[in-house]
């Protein structure tokens, strides 16, 4: 049952600092600062505080040594490793997935794939419609402890998946679309739909991996040269 009582300051700074997270509106190794925030939405600067500390919890800030919070930054080596595990437990959802979709649950997610498909020049739509396909999958596992550590982790990579498709355009890894995951739990093959999905998830991970890799880089001969420049000044 939904209440009906306003939500409190804390869960409206929670909510409204985790949208603009998971949107990029506020990219990784960006400073939280209460005040600013509190300003922004009408609350004391505690109720701040606490939200930044749940955000916190669920991976997405991290409070730096001088108790400074700032937006997570992943390198692609966390990255990928966030994959790994996400590549077992969402393979897992598919193979609950694969025994207890019905004909209409294989239904809906062939609409969520064809507006998937209809929306693949307009990455946010695309990305709610993908957002919506996957959901849909771990709910059919009927897993809810499953689905809160696969939604944690899905949160936590969903800013690198944003900024990638924002900079290349592209937010398939040709090869492994959601219709072989369809196509894999309309067979009803547990082992085949957990293989299917762990795939998937892994070969997102080395797209993502490969773009964290070369920003990494750029990053790295950048700060060289200005060093260099410190030299010779």
């Amino acid at each position: 049952m939904v209440s009906d009582r306003p939500a409190s300051a804390q869960q409206q700074a929670y909510l409204h600092l985790r949208k603009q997270i998971l949107e990029g509106q506020l990219p990784a190794g960006s400073l939280l600062k209460p005040e600013q925030v509190a300003q922004q939405i009408g609350v004391s600067r505690m109720p701040v505080r606490e939200a930044i500390r749940q955000l916190d919890a669920e991976g997405l800030v991290v409070f730096r040594p001088n108790r400074r919070a700032v937006v997570q930054s992943l390198s692609w080596k966390e990255v990928h490793e966030i994959f790994e595990i996400r590549a077992v437990l969402e393979g897992l959802a598919a193979r609950h997935a694969a025994i207890n979709a019905s004909v209409d649950d294989i239904a809906d997610l062939h609409h969520f794939w064809d507006r998937m498909e209809r929306a693949k020049t307009k990455p946010e739509k695309w990305i709610a419609h993908h957002d919506e396909f996957h959901q849909f999958v771990v709910r059919l596992a009927a897993r809810p402890r499953l689905a809160a550590q696969i939604n944690l982790l899905r949160d936590t990579c969903r800013p690198y998946f944003r900024l990638h498709i924002s900079v290349y355009g592209r937010p398939e890894a040709p090869g492994f679309s959601e219709k072989l995951i369809i196509d894999a739990l309309e067979e009803k093959d547990p082992a085949v739909a957990e293989q299917v999905m762990q795939e998937h998830v892994m070969a997102h991970s080395q797209w993502l991996e490969d773009y964290l890799r070369r920003e990494a880089s750029v990053e790295s001969r950048d700060a060289s040269a200005e060093l260099n420049r410190e030299a010779v000044g």
